[in-house]
């Protein structure tokens, strides 16, 4: 290799992974490393010094998110999602007793202290709904925008209990959505606070329907999968007896990697033990034309954020152009850093080894291979289109993405194919996991592994 191809190809190296920088730094839930001082802060102001260790959780609702979005479009949607929309939380529980929820922008969602022994003097009744709403104004940034609706009182544990429910103006919320929040003192402590938000306009409902009706769509194309799977496996069977040489080892790494990752998801072996064995086996019996090798799987996935360029552009040209895509991706249920590899990986390992290798291995007889690798694009496409508005966004999207991995896998292989899948899904995840440097790693980890074996290979 000349050094001029040397050159070129480390400085491709570093523009891929320079690239994949500028898209994951920065990016990612904010609010977590400062919400443990957040919450001492907020029940001090009721009375209680919180004691003991703390544990900061996530939480989320990514759907009123996607609604908050499509409510007032952009970033104007996101702030609101992470502030007084509330689809983002950290719930922050403390060992000695205490807990608060935080909005990820800082906003005091919740709160809960334990009675004390002591609650003070019950309230003077026909006075209580002016000390809730005393104790309100010291939990809300706003309390002129709220009013007290409805107050109930009970005895319980020897003191009177107050709950007063307030009811807001729309503050900076969209048109048709509502807010509320709720007091409860005891004796004359406050002890719990909480807000919400009612989604009375169409939007939660656009979403959430929409999201219905991809779920039903998925099926034709899951079901696909499954037959496809079930021809390959068949065919294969023929191959052995045939005695075609059939990649055993490789077959079985890649069941061996889909379980480690299956393990690391925390899911139950039920939910990946088949499909591991089942790609594995797909894997073993693919032509070794199709499967590729280390080294174009390697520039492949420096090709991956060339793809994940373009799927961002798209969502941002499609939202320009007047329809409705979330910007920002479903919350994981963990979120912790090597959450994000099964996340990004399994999509990658278990599904391009289908599009992108068997249906070309059956079908390019009949319409050689673009036109049978042709065929995985609406198939690819049909499995995770976004809850757009309308739907033929989201879909043409997903189909220029799958078009790509199309030409990917013409020059890689199937290995080149799930590596630059793998980087895409890492980048494109990566936004809902927390902000800091071990997911930034993570989500970069592909494009930073393909960088050093191609500059390995050069040096050498």
């Amino acid at each position: 290799m000349s050094r001029l191809n040397v050159a070129l190809g480390v400085l491709a190296a570093a523009a891929a992974v320079g690239g994949a920088a500028w898209m994951v730094v920065g990016q990612g839930r904010r609010g977590g490393e400062a919400a443990e001082a957040w919450a001492r802060q907020a029940l001090s102001g009721v009375g209680q010094v919180a004691v003991g260790a703390a544990a900061v959780t996530p939480e989320g609702e990514h759907e009123r998110a996607w609604a908050l979005e499509r409510a007032r479009p952009g970033r104007a949607g996101q702030a609101l999602a992470t502030g007084e929309g509330g689809a983002y939380r950290w719930r922050v529980v403390f060992q000695g007793g205490g807990e608060a929820r935080f909005t990820d922008g800082g906003l005091l969602w919740s709160l809960r202290r334990p009675l004390p022994t002591d609650p003070g003097p019950d309230l003077y009744r026909p006075h209580a709904g002016e000390h809730l709403t005393a104790a309100l104004a010291k939990l809300v940034p706003d309390p002129a925008g709220w009013r007290l609706e409805d107050l109930q009182t009970w005895e319980e544990e020897g003191c009177v209990w107050y709950r007063g429910w307030f009811v807001g103006d729309s503050g900076g919320l969209p048109r048709g959505w509502r807010r509320e929040a709720e007091v409860e003192v005891a004796g004359s402590t406050t002890i719990a606070f909480a807000r919400h938000v009612q989604p009375l306009g169409i939007d939660i409902g656009v979403v959430e329907g929409r999201t219905g009706e991809l779920a039903v769509l998925r099926l034709p194309a899951l079901v696909g999968l499954g037959l496809i799977v079930m021809a390959m496996l068949v065919t294969g069977v023929g191959a052995v007896v045939m005695h075609r040489p059939v990649a055993w080892v490789l077959g079985g790494s890649w069941a061996l990697v889909l379980a480690g990752l299956g393990v690391l998801s925390g899911s139950a072996v039920a939910g990946w033990g088949g499909a591991a064995l089942a790609i594995g086996a797909v894997m073993a019996l693919l032509p070794a034309e199709l499967r590729g090798d280390g080294r174009g799987g390697a520039r492949c996935a420096l090709a991956g954020v060339a793809l994940a360029a373009l799927a961002l552009g798209g969502r941002w040209v499609a939202v320009g152009a007047g329809a409705f895509l979330p910007q920002t991706p479903a919350l994981p249920g963990d979120v912790s850093p090597w959450a994000l590899l099964p996340a990004a990986w399994v999509p990658a390992l278990t599904e391009e080894p289908v599009l992108r290798g068997v249906l070309p291995a059956l079908a390019r007889p009949v319409l050689g291979w673009w036109g049978a690798a042709l065929l995985s694009v609406p198939v690819g496409a049909l499995l995770h289109p976004l809850p757009a508005v309308p739907l033929v966004a989201a879909l043409a999207l997903e189909a220029v993405v799958q078009l790509a991995l199309v030409v990917v896998a013409r020059h890689g292989g199937v290995v080149g194919a799930v590596a630059a899948r793998g980087v895409l899904e890492s980048i494109l995840r990566r936004p809902a996991y927390p902000l800091g440097w071990p997911w930034d790693a993570v989500a970069a980890a592909g494009v930073i592994g393909g960088a050093a074996w191609l500059v390995a290979r050069a040096r050498r």
